[in-house]
């Protein structure tokens, strides 16, 4: 016996109860599970708190300058 699993993101609520209550119609078992989507200030929020709470000296973007800076090879289909 084989079961297959399929998860699907849908923000759309109109759309997520259209296909509800197909899967009742049917009577396929299901699982819903709402997340929240935080927005971009909430976002912004998280990372502040995240560097705030993390060392003082780090910095992403220079990190991320370091490494392209210290590589030896060129990336494929990213470094042209």
């Amino acid at each position: 016996m084989t079961m297959i699993h399929i998860d699907i993101d849908i923000q759309d609520e109109q759309e997520a109860n259209r296909i509800l209550s197909l899967l009742n119609r049917e009577r396929v078992p299901h699982h819903v599970q709402t997340k929240r989507i935080l927005t971009e200030a909430e976002q912004a929020t998280a990372r502040e708190r995240i560097m705030r709470g993390g060392s003082q000296t780090l910095d992403v973007e220079e990190m991320i300058a370091y490494v392209k800076e210290t590589r030896d090879r060129k990336l494929p289909f990213r470094d042209e």
